[in-house]
């Protein structure tokens, strides 16, 4: 089997690039329900190495080099290593976007790949200088459509020999950087992780440039990207096809449907849900575990650490690796190969009964019948993650639930305990 680096290990990986933000924001993580470090968290249950990205000039958000510099560092500090990751721009750059940097907007074609070259050695050496060098850098994040648009914009009106030499160009001048820098492997990242034509389409493409490089990284999120089964064929495709390991370097999945801030949510549907692997803790936990039947050389889980903070929303915190208190998950642990770290389990806030259910319009209230006394807050949201509803319950085994004044449709209510259940309403 192809493995990534000398060392034969998995690279065992979460992209942190908010953990600073979030920190500021007022997020606090725990295990065992006692406060710590995310990143020591995440490295007890056996993570070995974190994914960070660096803008070039972002004017809105951080993500810049001095904020990679003391990311790295604390994560070299705790012997994990580093996976730079590249986006080419001042601001996020996927399939839908790669916006050059303002400051190479007007750029020729030359000047531009001076400058990629430029840029990605400055960063290298600046992680060199400071002890924390790379052991992956990622030219490009999910470059499916090309980079640095229009000079290295690939697909559609693009899809042209003349453009594909382009980024074949650009890709050349970032490779030389690496080898010039470091000992880092290479990874080319696409975002085709349920669709092997496009991922042959790209790579077929650019293999008459014999580009440098050592790793194919793919993005795999199974509500936007499809099933297992699509996602196993890439990774079997890529392998076989080009001869390069294949490593997951984006992937999440919900631990709940529900919704903690009212920060809307791409996730949260039933549909968004695996069949056979349901949107809880375990069920997380799960798909980590099968995911790794299929990419031996490495997972990088994307945003583990993005809860919602008292200063900072979230539109992710269902796909996080901590609850919404911010206690470990038990897919961190799937993720690092190990013994979870998180306590035990503890006997379960479990709805026994919510009746009716479905409930009629112009009924007022239902039953939720629970396995321990309750005591706190129950929320409703409906199926946008809108909160709609709040009761207060003091540390009962029953509670009425008022439902009068809701449309039809479907709910999903959040105990106390932060078991969520589904409440449908028929007219």
């Amino acid at each position: 089997m192809l493995t990534p680096l000398a060392d034969s290990q998995p690279l065992r990986c979460a992209d942190i690039s908010m953990l600073d933000e979030l920190e500021k924001g007022g997020a606090v993580y725990t295990s065992q329900n006692h406060a710590d470090d995310a990143l020591h968290i995440l490295q007890e249950n056996g993570l070995n190495s974190i994914r960070l990205r660096l803008f070039h000039t972002p004017a809105e958000r951080r993500d810049g080099l001095p904020d990679l510099l003391k990311l790295a560092r604390r994560g070299h500090d705790l012997h994990l290593k580093i996976i730079l990751n590249l986006h080419y721009s001042d601001i996020w750059a996927d399939p839908g976007k790669q916006h050059k940097p303002s400051a190479w907007s007007q750029l020729s074609e030359k000047a531009l790949r001076d400058s990629v070259y430029a840029h990605t050695y400055q960063a290298i050496q600046a992680l060199n200088d400071q002890g924390t060098p790379p052991v992956i850098v990622q030219t490009g994040n999910e470059i499916t459509n090309g980079m640095l648009w229009n000079t290295g914009r690939v697909g559609g009106a693009f899809d042209v020999p003349a453009h594909w030499e382009k980024l074949a160009g650009l890709l050349h001048s970032a490779s030389k950087a690496v080898r010039d820098a470091s000992s880092a492997q290479i990874m080319l990242h696409i975002d085709r992780g349920g669709d092997p034509e496009g991922a042959r389409w790209f790579f077929d493409n650019l293999s008459p440039y014999a580009l440098d490089y050592d790793l194919i990284g793919l993005s795999y999120y199974p509500f936007w990207h499809g099933p297992f089964e699509q996602f196993f064929q890439v990774t079997r495709e890529l392998e076989s096809r080009y001869g390069k390991p294949v490593m997951l370097i984006e992937t999440a999945y919900p631990w709940t449907l529900a919704w903690h801030d009212d920060t809307h949510n791409p996730v949260g549907l039933p549909r968004h849900v695996l069949p056979g692997y349901p949107a809880t803790p375990d069920g997380q936990a799960a798909f980590i575990r099968k995911l790794w039947e299929h990419v031996p050389s490495g997972i990088c889980y994307w945003a583990p650490e993005y809860i919602a903070a008292p200063r900072f929303g979230s539109n992710w915190e269902n796909l996080a690796l901590f609850n919404f208190e911010g206690e470990v998950l038990p897919g961190a642990g799937a993720l690092g190969g190990g013994t979870p770290t998180q306590s035990k389990a503890p006997d379960p806030l479990a709805v026994l009964r919510l009746f009716p259910n479905p409930a009629r319009i112009g009924e007022h209230a239902v039953s939720l019948e629970l396995l321990n006394p309750t005591c706190g807050v129950i929320r409703i949201y409906d199926m946008l993650g809108q909160h709609v509803r709040t009761q207060t319950t003091l540390c009962q085994h029953n509670v009425s639930l008022s439902v009068s004044g809701l449309s039809p449709g479907t709910y999903w209510i959040r105990t106390p305990g932060m078991q969520t259940i589904p409440l449908f309403l028929v007219p």
